[in-house]
């Protein structure tokens, strides 16, 4: 994923913890494209020494199998390290259609008085801000238009000029938007209230009883690493997850923290497969 994006932000945070227990250079390469398909595929052809990780999300590590027509790697070829965080995505609006979108209920009245006329943003095809849309859209009974981009920013920047009705994004990265007045948080996706956004309700409170998504990151290394490589590197990631100022910097921005064994990590995503593999084939999603 591009710079600036919630991916990157959490990526760049954790690469100066694990510098400091692995005492090696840690460097973030950005390698946008795809729904991280282009990443994933490079790590995925790395030589399995444990210098090349993959900072994964829902898109490469899960959904890309269910959308893309031909893919470049095969979800076994990254081997699950451990989870890193996962976080809430929230609902948004341009501040000059506050009125007309003041509410969840407001918007969904409006996408049904004028189907597939409103249209929103997402990172990209695949991409948490989109299956939250989608889902959102699926609940409600609406027909809007997805807009793909290739990242949390340029998405952003065409809401904030008005060129989108809506869009689902990373509390943490659109809430400086938010304090600054230039757009209105309509509801969260996670089944309770942001610490950040505490006046902001949930989807569930907003009428929507089954809607809980949650955006998810972790480590992934080349099929072929040796077990004691992803075990050290588990190890150090434990050290660095368990540090105060690390877990406060993102429980401020209402991202959890979440410590696993590379064995619970693939559990997780064995059950977001089936989650989301049955939603896209419902959906008919695909990426030619």
């Amino acid at each position: 994923y591009p710079a600036g994006g919630i991916n990157d932000v959490i990526a760049r945070k954790l690469a100066v913890e694990l510098q400091s227990e692995l005492k090696v250079p840690v460097i973030v390469d950005n390698r946008a494209g795809a729904n991280g398909s282009i990443a994933a595929n490079y790590v995925a052809k790395a030589k399995p020494d444990g210098y090349m990780v993959m900072f994964g999300a829902i898109g490469q590590v899960s959904v890309n199998q269910f959308l893309l027509a031909k893919m470049p790697y095969e979800p076994g070829d990254l081997i699950p390290v451990g989870k890193v965080a996962d976080g809430a995505n929230v609902l948004v609006v341009n501040a000059g259609k506050a009125k007309e979108f003041s509410s969840v209920a407001k918007l969904i009245e409006e996408a049904k008085r004028h189907p597939g006329k409103l249209n929103y943003g997402s990172f990209g095809t695949g991409s948490s801000s989109h299956l939250s849309a989608a889902l959102f859209a699926q609940q409600a009974g609406i027909k809007v238009t997805h807009v793909p981009y290739k990242g949390s920013a340029p998405a952003m920047t065409d809401l904030l000029g008005g060129n989108l009705d809506f869009m689902f994004d990373s509390i943490n990265t659109a809430l400086p938007h938010i304090k600054a007045g230039k757009i209105i948080p309509l509801a969260v996706t996670k089944g309770q209230r942001s610490i950040a956004l505490e006046g902001v309700p949930t989807f569930v409170e907003s009428g929507l009883p089954n809607f809980t998504l949650a955006s998810w990151f972790g480590l992934h290394l080349p099929k072929g690493t040796p077990e004691s490589i992803v075990m050290k590197l588990n190890a150090a990631l434990h050290k660095a997850q368990a540090k105060p100022d690390f877990i406060e910097y993102f429980k401020a921005q209402n991202i959890d923290i979440t410590p696993s064994t590379p064995k619970e990590y693939g559990d997780f995503v064995a059950s977001e497969d089936r989650r989301w593999g049955a939603l896209i084939k419902e959906l008919s999603i695909r990426i030619e």
